[in-house]
């Protein structure tokens, strides 16, 4: 299935589509507020720095009588001296005043703060997810919402809004390049490759940072696997892209390798190093790394509609994605439920 998203509204992750983006680290990820978001060279062996980092998980419970319980929970290091890796404290704003009531779990590996909130149907809670990208500024945000839009059905909606950077398009040379060489050479002009590596850019985002499952992780442990999947997931997007881009100038089979090219390079023209010890611990100031996060809708009746995924085992609808998901437009995560007669 293709996604055809117009480039003026979020993000509509719809159940068996999603698309996404490779992105270019060259620098130590966790030191930078937003990594390079182009296709190709994707730099997922970058992401195995990072175990231990924070995460968040998010879970809205609805009742059959329209209240919803919030419950946020945020997991990875505590502060500690001296550690490379981000603490929760340096990723998350987390939750505060009376509505809410919080504890802390601890464990051997992390700890977890948790935070529950009750609302009723028709309100909204405003940035109880809040990343961070430095001291005084946002990464990311986001905005919760349940109505009741029938006698029997509710409609959870969550839209993520990015806040930080917007280098999403800023191309590297070596990347244009890479587009370049594969191209035929009376079509691989300047004015052709950056609107291809643009169009790619918009196509691949949710694919590498989700929602769905983000091939930024897949592709930790399994690389190759991590390339097949971005082939079925991207090949025929981007050879729809060289269609519209170049029509009958490229045969099906020129697109077809140009296509194939670009993958490959994808997955193997990055591979960035490990931070170094001896620099000593990440620069806080510069904003917070890859960030797993969660989301889980529980419902008091059956799933009537979702752009999430279901677990038929539990019910419930997840969403897993990396903010970034979020760097080219807002991220829309919507699940109606219906009550039982």
């Amino acid at each position: 299935m293709k996604p055809e998203w117009d480039a003026a509204e979020p993000w509509d992750t719809r159940p068996g589509t999603i698309s996404s983006t490779p992105e270019a680290v060259s620098d130590t990820i966790a030191r930078r507020p937003m990594p390079r978001i182009i296709a190709p060279a994707v730099a997922l062996i970058a992401l195995a720095t990072l175990t231990g980092c924070a995460r968040s998980r998010i879970t809205t419970e609805v009742k059959a009588n329209g209240v919803w319980t919030r419950t946020d929970s945020f997991s990875g290091q505590e502060k500690k001296e001296g550690q490379m890796t981000p603490s929760i404290d340096d990723i998350f704003v987390l939750p505060a005043g009376a509505d809410w009531k919080s504890n802390t779990l601890k464990t051997d590996k992390d700890t977890s703060m948790v935070f529950e909130r009750t609302l009723h149907a028709g309100d909204s809670l405003k940035g109880d997810l809040s990343i961070k990208a430095g001291e005084d500024k946002l990464q990311l945000t986001n905005e919760a919402t349940v109505r009741r839009v029938t006698p029997r059905r509710f409609e959870y909606t969550e839209i993520l809004s990015w806040k930080g950077a917007k280098g999403a398009l800023d191309i590297k040379p070596d990347q244009l390049d890479q587009i370049k060489t594969a191209l035929p050479k009376p079509l691989a002009t300047d004015a052709n490759v950056r609107s291809l590596a643009e169009r790619m850019t918009g196509m691949v985002v949710p694919v590498m940072f989700g929602p769905g499952d983000p091939l930024l992780a897949l592709g930790l442990m399994h690389p190759d696997l991590a390339e097949r999947r971005a082939s079925q997931r991207v090949g025929t997007v981007m050879m729809k892209a060289l269609e519209d881009q170049f029509g009958s100038q490229m045969t099906v089979d020129q697109r077809r390798e140009v296509v194939r090219r670009l993958i490959a390079t994808s997955f193997a023209a990055s591979r960035p190093a490990e931070p170094d010890p001896s620099a000593g611990p990440p620069d806080k100031s510069s904003g917070s790394a890859l960030t797993p996060l969660m989301f889980i809708v529980k419902t008091p009746g059956r799933v009537v509609s979702s752009n999430g995924e279901v677990d038929e085992f539990t019910g419930e609808v997840y969403w897993a994605l990396f903010p970034e998901a979020a760097s080219l437009k807002d991220v829309m995560l919507t699940a109606v439920c219906e009550l039982p007669q």
